[in-house]
């Protein structure tokens, strides 16, 4: 005789472990990743002790470049206007010229903004990738980059980093108050 058939339903998938493996994915993909990390720029900064003595050294002029930011984010190499894309070539022969006994000095004003200070700064490292490799071009053939320890220490004993940064203290809401007293 005839059976009735049943009706099937819907077969399901068992999705009851499903936020686990997820979660495991997620925590196995982080970390195996890697992720991006910023070097930032060697610099050393002034202490927070205003009473720290500090050393006077003598410089001569001749071996010194000074850099300055305004507050108008205009450019002056030794109190000369400049461009910012002419600062690159004027530190390399700069840098080239003096070698080792070389110094830039560099001002900026607290006014002006962040991106023309790292400008700058990004210029400086660049002019000083260029003078490094054709030093250790003209001495050893190859890039700085693919110089050994030893060779590299050499090249960096002849182009030195000397950059020197002045920087000015912010006043205070109570040193501008008593500015603004005195004015009256």
């Amino acid at each position: 005789m005839f059976r009735k058939r049943e009706k099937l339903g819907m077969p399901m998938l068992n999705t009851t472990s499903t936020a686990d493996i997820s979660f495991m994915l997620l925590i196995f993909f982080l970390v195996v990743s890697s992720m991006d990390i910023d070097q930032g720029l060697l610099r050393q900064l002034p202490s927070k002790d205003k009473e720290s003595i500090q050393k006077e050294t003598l410089v001569d002029k001749s071996q010194l470049m000074q850099l300055s930011i305004t507050a108008d984010n205009e450019l002056l190499i030794d109190d000369v206007p400049t461009d910012i894309r002419q600062l690159r070539p004027a530190l390399q022969r700069f840098i080239a010229r003096q070698g080792a006994s070389h110094l830039i000095a560099l001002q900026s004003d607290p006014a002006s903004l962040y991106d023309t200070y790292f400008q700058v700064q990004n210029e400086l490292v660049l002019a000083y990738k260029h003078v490094r490799n054709a030093y250790s071009m003209k001495k050893y053939g190859k890039k700085f980059q693919e110089l050994d320890k030893e060779q590299r220490e050499k090249v960096m004993e002849r182009v030195p980093q000397h950059i020197a940064e002045v920087y000015h203290d912010a006043p205070t809401d109570a040193q501008e108050f008593r500015e603004e007293v005195a004015d009256d």
